[in-house]
């Protein structure tokens, strides 16, 4: 009896031991279900905040590619930068002004939205002329993809606003519809302004910072304009060797009374650094590297160099790196679309060239001299001189004030406007 009891509560003991483990353990795996339901938490809140991430560096990515590019030439329907003269400029795809140079709305443009995917192996994009966007869907659509949009009415002129929509896939928010949606979108918007690419127009047909040689020669300088006061040449210093120039101002008004020579607001001007400035509001190595700039380099001929320039680039700088000589007949430029070109030296022409734009000669890689030795040279528009300089021939340049307004509101390169960036995310 005695042993009976002594088992009895032997078993009893272990009875008691399974119920501690069994509760330990369902503690445990309460303990376990709670840790991994935490982690999943996490796992999806880290996926979450990955695809965000994709979308919104889709949608940065987006607003970096359309300053680039409404600062650059023509493109294809893919984007990419070609030399058919058929095809227009990014900004002329999506973009419209006024007159006073006001972005207004480009008509059948506006639902046209340039599209890219971004592969490992690069971008991959689609910038549509007449209709919706085309691009080949990769396997899953996982391509983090960015659409974009331009609002124009905004009263200040020069200035749109840009909105780039990113996906952390290729979905239906940013692509067309039809595709399966993506799970992460963000929206971009930032206001663009143009850094003009003729800041502060001259108000002379010739402006030259220092002295002015005309060499005994009988060029031919015009300008009919009243608000500019018909003045034909603004010269900070003495303007030598000018007994044959043909000066014609605003009607009544006497060539020889058309002319300002050691003009105090130029001479004060103490380098043609100072010069270039005043002229273009930036310096000539950020002037010269904007992504509306067009860098020619050339030796001997330039005429083909700049002429492919022009037809290839409509509404951009083009800047000669060094002298250039022009020997072949050419035509640059219009009213609607005229041409800024600087040449870094001297200017030689000895053929028919007719330039609807600015010539802004500085020494750079010459003395400053502009020479022409044959055929007819007609400027419409403006030349200046940054130094120094000379005129060898017979050029005529005619003061044309509308094509400096042209170039004053419509050329040069966008950029952000510092305050106006806002950004929208979302899953």
């Amino acid at each position: 009896m005695k042993h009976s009891r002594t088992m009895q509560r032997h078993h009893q003991r272990g009875a008691a031991a399974l119920l501690v483990v069994v509760v330990l353990f369902f503690i445990l795996a309460m303990v376990t279900a709670y840790a991994g339901r935490n982690l999943i938490f996490e796992q999806r809140t880290s996926i979450n905040n990955q695809r965000a991430a994709q979308a919104f560096e889709a949608a940065e990515s987006g607003i970096d590619m359309a300053i680039g590019l409404l600062g650059g030439g023509r493109i294809d329907d893919a984007c990419t930068s070609t030399v058919d003269v058929a095809q227009r400029t990014f900004r002329q795809r999506y973009l419209a002004q006024d007159a006073s140079g006001t972005f207004i709305d480009p008509g059948g443009l506006v639902n046209l939205r340039p599209t890219c995917m971004l592969l490992p192996e690069g971008a991959r994009c689609s910038c549509p002329a007449t209709t919706p966007p085309s691009l080949i869907v990769p396997v899953g659509g996982l391509a983090p993809t960015f659409q974009l949009q331009f609002l124009a009415g905004i009263a200040q002129p020069g200035v749109v606003r840009a909105i780039s929509r990113g996906c952390n896939s290729i979905g239906s928010q940013c692509y067309v519809p039809g595709v399966d949606a993506a799970d992460a979108v963000a929206q971009v918007e930032v206001l663009l302004g143009l850094n003009s690419a003729l800041a502060t127009p001259p108000g002379a047909a010739l402006t030259v910072r220092n002295t002015l040689n005309l060499t005994g020669s009988a060029p031919t300088i015009v300008n009919a304009d009243v608000p500019s006061r018909g003045t034909t040449i603004d010269a900070g210093g003495p303007i030598t060797n000018d007994a044959l120039v043909r000066l014609s101002s605003t009607p009544g008004t006497p060539g020889s009374a058309s002319v300002l020579a050691s003009d105090p607001s130029l001479s004060s001007l103490a380098s043609g650094d100072r010069m270039f400035v005043s002229l273009f509001g930036m310096d000539r190595d950020t002037y010269r590297s904007q992504p509306a700039a067009v860098q020619v380099s050339c030796a001997g001929n330039c005429a083909t160099a700049i002429a492919t320039a022009v037809s290839q680039n409509p509404g951009r700088v083009i800047w000669v790196q060094g002298s250039a000589a022009i020997d072949s007949a050419q035509v640059w430029g219009s009213n609607a679309q005229p041409v800024m070109l600087v040449v870094q030296g001297d200017f030689t022409v000895s053929n028919n060239l007719q330039l609807t734009g600015v010539l802004y000669l500085h020494g750079g890689a010459g003395t400053n001299t502009w020479t022409t030795t044959a055929g007819a040279t007609l400027i419409q528009g403006a030349v200046v001189g940054e130094g120094n300089l000379t005129i060898a021939g017979n050029p005529t340049v005619v003061f044309n004030p509308s094509v400096l307004r042209t170039i004053n509101l419509t050329q040069g390169s966008m950029v952000r406007i510092p305050g106006s960036w806002r950004d929208f995310t979302g899953s």
